[in-house]
């Protein structure tokens, strides 16, 4: 069965956004299409969450995390002299997810477990909250809550729509470890993020892969298996991580193995359909840096380009509940970038 889907964007959905996505269309056939040209959103900076023009630190809490259980949303610290983000965020970090998830028990800790994204899922200028579940007993759903506008959310109620299993497993029945927001990455807008995704299983191996979105939040189906090698040439995606962000040229995706070190950052990403039940993603590699935080637990590793400069940077959140930016600068093709830390600090 293919599962390349992005001609099928040319089917609107037209369902409420406020409702849970649960009966999907059959899937229609995959055909070779051609891409246009990826645009750059223009719109906001990605993860600035209060419409300051600064990006703003999102982190989920729960065990494991020295963090209360919810999402920790801290707002970014502008420079009074040049007018950008500093790396450092506004502390304590405030919990938005007192509320919980809108499906389960009205409580913070329905977050435990989850992975928090951030994007324009609900197709608005303001960025809004995606939660996924890689593990535990709600393994494979997700769900995405409506942003206030201010680093907030409102009521989940009326305001989520929630991600099911169907919608983001694999050919092999397999959920992905994680997600990451792709932005239009294929070059089609429909003004909501498709997403990139890990999956696969020790049989059939694992790949990345590319989540197309359908005209509607929340509303993903079947997954396209990208051809993409590893930064180190390898097929080993289990032991990677991801976190991505746009900029003005384009959208930018940040590779980490925290086994070996590496760390690597794909620039101008676009996916390219293959035709077959495949693509590919185009992109220029840096290496940032080797021996990255070897071995080092991070619970949130989220891009951003935090000081306005064009280069994506890092902001890291580990277990103990502190957080740290990672501020690059000098990208080369022929060796390391350079990073420059920020203090580490206490979120909440």
């Amino acid at each position: 069965m293919s599962h390349s889907f992005s001609s099928r964007r040319l089917l609107a959905w037209t369902a409420p956004v406020a409702l849970a996505l649960t009966a999907l269309a059959p899937a229609l056939p995959a055909q070779a299409a051609v891409k246009p040209t990826p645009t750059v959103n223009a719109g906001p900076v990605d993860k600035d969450l209060n419409g300051d023009g600064v990006p703003d630190l999102v982190a989920g809490g729960g065990p494991g995390t020295d963090l209360g259980s919810g999402v920790w949303s801290a707002l970014g610290v502008k420079s009074p002299r040049t007018g950008v983000g500093t790396g450092q965020v506004q502390t304590p970090a405030t919990n938005i997810g007192l509320l919980g998830n809108g499906v389960s028990n009205e409580s913070p800790t329905d977050f435990d477990g989850a992975q928090i994204l951030t994007g324009r899922f609900f197709g608005v200028d303001r960025q809004d909250f995606m939660y996924y579940y890689p593990t535990g007993v709600a393994a494979g759903i997700g769900g995405i809550l409506r942003g206030a506008g201010d680093g907030t959310m409102p009521s989940p109620y009326n305001n989520q729509v929630t991600i099911g299993y169907e919608n983001l497993i694999d050919a092999n029945g397999n959920i992905p470890l994680l997600l990451a927001n792709a932005f239009q990455a294929d070059g089609v807008d429909t003004g909501i993020p498709d997403l990139f995704g890990i999956a696969g299983d020790a049989t059939n191996g694992y790949r990345l892969g590319y989540h197309t979105n359908y005209f509607a939040p929340g509303l993903y189906y079947g997954v396209t298996g990208l051809t993409n090698s590893t930064p180190t040439g390898g097929t080993d995606w289990q032991n990677w991580t991801l976190a991505s962000t746009e900029t003005a040229s384009g959208v930018a995706l940040f590779l980490r193995n925290a086994g070996t070190g590496d760390l690597y950052l794909w620039t101008g990403v676009t996916m390219v359909d293959n035709g077959d039940g495949t693509g590919t993603l185009t992109h220029v590699q840096y290496q940032v840096a080797a021996n990255w935080n070897t071995g080092v637990a991070i619970s949130t590793l989220q891009a951003a380009d935090i000081n306005a400069d064009g280069t994506p940077d890092l902001w890291t959140v580990l277990p103990g509940g502190t957080y740290r930016a990672y501020l690059i600068s000098g990208l080369s093709t022929t060796g390391t970038a350079t990073v420059t830390a920020t203090r580490a600090k206490q979120l909440a």
